[in-house]
C-alpha cells in the first residue's frame, strides 16, 4: 500500500483497527518520539475539503480547539513534492494551558509536525505527523522531513 523508510532502532506498531481504506502506524524512536502516518479515503476528505491546503488548514484548526492552547505560532509552512503530489507541510507551536488539580505556573511549549497530502491514483490522503516531546533530539525536524521525503503511496514509473 505504502512505504516510508525509518532508522533501523524504530519499533512500528499499526493501529489494531487498521483497514486498506482508513488506519494508522506509529513509528515509535528509543527516545520516546513517535512518528505517525494515518490514511483515510480521499473522496470523504474532498467531501469536506476542496485541496489538501484546506485540509491541513483544517488539522490546525482542530489542534488549536482539542489542545485549547493559550498561543498558537506558526514556525513554518511550505509546499513540497512528495511521490510526485502536492504535500502541505506546517510546523506549529502551541503554549498549553497546565492541566491538573494545582496547575504549575510553567509555560509547556509542545510543536507539531504534520504533512498532508492527497494520493489520487490510491484514492487516498495522508496525513504525516508528530509532536515531539521537548527532549527530543535538535535533529528531529530534520530526520522527521528526511523520512517524509521517502514516504511512496504508489509506484511512479521510471
Amino acid at each position: 500500500m505504502f512505504s516510508i523508510d525509518y532508522p533501523k532502532v524504530c519499533r512500528i506498531e499499526f493501529h489494531p483497527k487498521s483497514m486498506k481504506q482508513k488506519g494508522d502506524v506509529v513509528f515509535h524512536f528509543p527516545d520516546r518520539e513517535k512518528i505517525f502516518v494515518s490514511w483515510g479515503k480521499l473522496d470523504v476528505a474532498l467531501k469536506k475539503f476542496a485541496t489538501v491546503e484546506e485540509q491541513a488548514e483544517n488539522s490546525l484548526k482542530s489542534v488549536s480547539k482539542s489542545a485549547q492552547p493559550k498561543t498558537m505560532e506558526r514556525i513554518d509552512q511550505d509546499s513540497m513534492k512528495i511521490n510526485s503530489h502536492t504535500a502541505v507541510y506546517n510546523h506549529i507551536r502551541v503554549e498549553e494551558r497546565p492541566r491538573g488539580f494545582f496547575p504549575s505556573k510553567q509555560k509547556i511549549l509542545r510543536d507539531v509536525l504534520s504533512i498532508h497530502l492527497h494520493c489520487e491514483p490510491t484514492s487516498r490522503y495522508f496525513v504525516i505527523y508528530s509532536t515531539p516531546t521537548r527532549n527530543a533530539p535538535e535533529d528531529f525536524g530534520d530526520l522527521f522531513l528526511d523520512m517524509a521525503n521517502t514516504f511512496e503511496c504508489h509506484p511512479i514509473a521510471r
